[in-house]
Formats: C-alpha cells, sequence, structure tokens
C-alpha cells in the first residue's frame, strides 16, 4: 500500500477544514432560516403587513412591548424619536443597563436620564421597503453607526403604524453577509406626552 506523502495529507487535511466550515454554515443558515419562519407565523405578522406609514413621523417617548422568541419580558422601556434629525435611541432599565454593561463594555454612550433610567444605542430613521415584506413601505431603525458596539450594529428594526400613535415593529438580525433573520416583533405606544416609568403599560 502506498504511504501518502505529507502533501496529500495537509491537501486532505484543509479539505476536511472546508468541508466542515461549509457544514457549519450550511447549520448556521437553516436555524436562522427556521427562526425567521416562525417568527413570520405569529400573529402579529399578519399585523404588521396591515400597518401603514404614519402621516406625522413618530416624535418623543414610545413606551415599549417586546414579543421576541423565546423571551416573555425584556428590561426594555421603548424608545425616543427626534423627527427633526431622523434619530432616535433606547431606553432601559436600571437593571437592563447593568447587564447591557456587561455584554457590550467598550460602549461609551450609556446616559443615565431624570427617571433614572438608562437611553442607550442610537439609530437613524429613514423610509424604505420591507426587508421581507417587499410591497409595504415601513419606517427603518438603522442601528449601524460607529459608535454602536457591533452586537447592536447587525440589527435593523421596521416599524409601522397600526393605530394611532402605536406602531408594530420587527426585529431582524444580520446573521451572515446580506442574510438577516428577523427574531420577533415589538410595540410601541405614545402613552404620555412628557414622562414615562418602569410600568408605562401598566
Amino acid at each position: 500500500m502506498r504511504k501518502f506523502v505529507l502533501g496529500e495529507i495537509l491537501e486532505m487535511l484543509f479539505l476536511l477544514i472546508f468541508l466542515a466550515i461549509v457544514l457549519a454554515v450550511i447549520l448556521w443558515l437553516l436555524f436562522w432560516s427556521l427562526v425567521s419562519f416562525i417568527t413570520g407565523q405569529r400573529s402579529y405578522q399578519k399585523q404588521f403587513t396591515d400597518g401603514q406609514i404614519p402621516k406625522q413621523k413618530p416624535e418623543g417617548f414610545y413606551c415599549g412591548t417586546a414579543h421576541l422568541i423565546p423571551f416573555k419580558k425584556v428590561p426594555w422601556l421603548g424608545k425616543s424619536f427626534t423627527s427633526e434629525e431622523n434619530s432616535g435611541f433606547n431606553i432601559f432599565t436600571p437593571s437592563g443597563a447593568k447587564l447591557l454593561k456587561l455584554l457590550t463594555p467598550l460602549y461609551k454612550l450609556f446616559s443615565v436620564n431624570g427617571d433614572n433610567n438608562t437611553n442607550a444605542y442610537n439609530f437613524k430613521t429613514f423610509i424604505g421597503k420591507g426587508l421581507k415584506d417587499k410591497d409595504l413601505q415601513v419606517i427603518k431603525l438603522d442601528y449601524n453607526a460607529p459608535e454602536n458596539p457591533f452586537l447592536i450594529r447587525i440589527i435593523l428594526d421596521e416599524i409601522v403604524e397600526i393605530a394611532p400613535k402605536q406602531f408594530l415593529g420587527k426585529v431582524h438580525l444580520k446573521v451572515f453577509p446580506t442574510f438577516y433573520a428577523t427574531i420577533g416583533y415589538f410595540g410601541l405606544t405614545r402613552k404620555w406626552e412628557k414622562k414615562f416609568d418602569n410600568n408605562c403599560f401598566d
């Protein structure tokens, strides 16, 4: 039996590594495709596609409620918008801020507001076609800015108005170049004009 030379062994090794990487990528994309499929089967999808662009851009603070798989409750209070600048940021509870500081230790823009909650993770807003719902115009919330950490920059939110001062949003996650997975929905409601607290949906 002929002995394998070193070059042949290395060639086989590289081939095995390449095949392992390809298999890992396929499994990764299949997993996130399944997550997107399951998310798309939820009742929120019909509400989302029935939504529309509001006549007036969102302005000020909107109470938030998350509908993410598998989380039932997250330490997130909502989003605040500045329509003139086409921008906004998120608001988190004190416990949520502690967790996020551990997950994104290099992020320097955490800011405690007057209600002792924390503002973080700025986004830019613009109108465009839905990432997955091509026939629907949505407001996109783009986090891809240098000041945001990588784990936040790969998020793309989309919102539509489903009732006066009430929005339904989708959360997309960039899990591979050019491939986004839809991981859940969230609601936004303009409950008060100037103040909010940790129980803004009570």
